[in-house]
């Protein structure tokens, strides 16, 4: 014990002996300064300022003779503060201050003899501080900045938002230094505003980043692409963070119709009831929206629980017989070419077959150009998007491929009326409605439905079919509802600022959400019901090439649409619809376009799984 109180006071000792002559030192060194300069700005609160510990030559290290100094014959040089503050100095390189306004330490820590930290808060400091030279009004007046005086330490102080000693220059005369700005900024407002913990005791929407983040500007902003979207700053228009009523705020109403028209040259005031955070807000009425998507989820569901069902079931009976078949020797490839002389039966005529191959190729081309901004979070949403070089052109061909659809849609209405009323004659029209040759519905599908299920699980006959089935009548009759939905609300979102001058700007919110689910019941419906019951299904697996050949033998006839063989053999209209079978070219066309269609939306409803899956 005694040894450790011994070695302890050789240790205080030998600190004093060290210290104290150092301290008393740097004291007299200072106070022989203080000698000449004894004005209040080097002498009066020295001792007690944030330096007071140092000697005069810490800083001014360049005075080695006092003599020569006092005679003037040697002037100090400027201070140079980075022999101390290092790490704070190599930041300030890159500072906007130091790199465009040349202001050194001194211009924003003042009177550096006597400096002493504030009696305030940190932020409110700093705020006081930036304020020496930027307009107060500006900020200290304004939402956060006005939250800081009143002590809140959670809102955003001037280096929250522009950093410290590192405020970067943006001059967004580039869309490079656009897209910088707009990214850092919306980033660190997503940092405070996503924080749960910080927007509860701030009463303030949880949700409000995460519902950014699922508008088209935050999918965008979220796939590497800020320039060509909104952010942050560019609706709250920077410092100007007050409530939406506050008439000075960028979100009033009367301000937000001019900047929404900054980008949307073309638009309605009433443009401006546009959700830009849809259902973050928490109190507010969301109605129409809570609405649209609980009818999207149930149509969703119903068709899918219904199809999924037919599908599987379906596959398991198919699968049966066809195993039967296989035991009997008899095995059926519709991708084996058929050489034989006999003449098939046109099932699709040119105009049909080219029609589905621009279907097919705008449908991929939509399915390519909207998954990546509908599931913007994921690993392979830039890809995407990249390959088709970026969001802008990705845009240009998901519309140019819209409106290849729509055409494709209107000729079809074209025909569709056509059929009904040929050479524009009325009389039977109701019976060619719900004739045989119709994709309209009638009471012998119903029957179908019925005779289907009981097949499925062996008990009875699989139904016997005319020309179209039910499900083919609903994949027709599906686009009607599908155009309807997903072209018009794919206009508004085209053309927001025109359908303005028609509905409120909530509508477009109910749009976003209609496209979306439309655009997924679709892709998913195509990669899997309508893939299963025309080419996956195991009589018919891998392809079912009728569609692109337009001829169907006439055993395929008699097995699987019985009725309409009757019928066309009773009216004696048969030997008309024989044609001869498709040439080589055209057999390896249907398998390799057919093939690699199939392959590419499998692969794509594969990505859709993932993400819905995964994230």
């Amino acid at each position: 014990m005694k040894n450790i109180i011994s070695i302890g006071t050789v240790f205080i000792a030998a600190v004093c002996f060290i210290f104290l002559p150092v301290q008393a030192g740097a004291q007299a060194r200072t106070a022989s300064c203080q000698s000449c300069h004894s004005d209040q700005a080097f002498a009066g609160g020295f001792a007690s300022s944030v330096h007071g510990n140092n000697s005069c030559t810490s800083c001014h290290t360049d005075i080695d003779n006092l003599a020569l100094h006092s005679s003037g014959e040697k002037k100090s040089n400027p201070v140079r503060c980075a022999s101390c503050h290092h790490e704070t100095a190599t930041a300030y390189k890159t500072d906007v201050h130091a790199t465009e306004q040349n202001m050194t330490c001194s211009d924003c820590h003042r009177k550096i003899h006597v400096i002493q930290k504030s009696a305030q808060t940190k932020k409110i400091a700093i705020t006081e501080q930036c304020a020496r030279c930027h307009e107060p009004e500006d900020y200290m007046l304004m939402g956060h900045g006005k939250a800081v005086l009143a002590g809140n330490a959670d809102s955003a102080t001037c280096t929250d938002c522009h950093n410290l000693h590192s405020i970067a220059s943006y001059h967004a005369a580039t869309d490079k230094e656009k897209a910088a700005q707009r990214e850092d900024y919306t980033r660190k407002c997503k940092s405070c505003h996503a924080d749960e913990a910080l927007a509860r005791r701030n009463n303030l929407p949880t949700a409000v980043a995460a519902a950014y983040d699922q508008t088209y500007h935050g999918k965008v902003m979220h796939i590497g692409y800020p320039q060509r979207v909104a952010g942050c700053a560019d609706c709250h228009i920077g410092h100007n963070t007050l409530k939406p009523s506050d008439p000075r705020a960028a979100l009033h109403p009367d301000n937000l119709y001019k900047s929404c028209n900054t980008c949307h040259t073309i638009m309605h005031k009433r443009f401006v009831a546009f959700e830009a955070h849809p259902g973050a807000i928490e109190g507010k009425t969301y109605r129409a929206l809570h609405i649209a998507e609980i009818f999207m989820i149930v149509l969703l569901a119903i068709v899918f629980a219904f199809f999924w069902l037919h599908t599987v079931l379906w596959w398991r009976r198919s699968y049966l017989d066809k195993c039967l078949m296989h035991k009997a020797g008899f095995i059926e490839n519709p991708l084996t070419p058929d050489c034989r002389d006999e003449k098939q039966i046109e099932r699709f005529t040119v105009v049909q077959r080219m029609m589905h191959v621009l279907l097919i190729l705008s449908f991929f081309t939509l399915a390519a150009t909207g998954l990546p901004i509908k599931y913007s979070e994921t690993a392979w949403a830039k890809v995407l998007v990249n390959m088709w070089g970026g969001p802008e052109m990705s845009g240009i061909f998901h519309r140019i491929a819209a409106t290849v659809l729509c055409l494709l849609f209107l000729y079809t209405l074209w025909r569709s009326i056509r059929f009904l009323f040929p050479k524009w004659q009325w009389r039977g029209w109701t019976e060619r409605l719900l004739g045989p040759d119709s994709l309209f519905p009638n009471l012998k599908d119903l029957q179908d439905i019925k005779g289907m299920f009981l097949w499925f699980f062996g008990k009875g006959e699989m139904p016997k079919f005319d020309h179209w089935t039910y499900w083919e009548k609903f994949d027709f009759l599906a686009v009607f509802w599908g155009m309807t939905a997903i072209g018009l609300s794919g206009f508004m979102l085209w053309f927001p600022g025109i359908f303005s001058y028609v509905v409120p700007g909530w509508i477009i919110n109910i749009a976003t959400i209609v496209h979306s689910e439309e655009a997924f019941l679709a892709a998913v419906f195509i990669f899997t019901v309508h893939f299963f019951n025309n080419h996956i299904v195991p009589n018919k697996f891998p392809l079912e090439p009728n569609i692109f050949t337009g001829r169907y033998r006439l055993e395929a006839m008699q097995k699987e649409r019985p009725l309409e063989y009757e019928r066309l053999v009773a009216e004696g209209k048969l030997e008309s619809l024989k044609r001869e079978g498709p040439g080589l070219w055209t057999q390896l066309f249907a398998s390799v376009f057919g093939l690699a269609s199939l392959v590419l939306g499998l692969l794509l409803l594969g990505l859709i799984f993932w993400a819905v899956i995964f994230y």
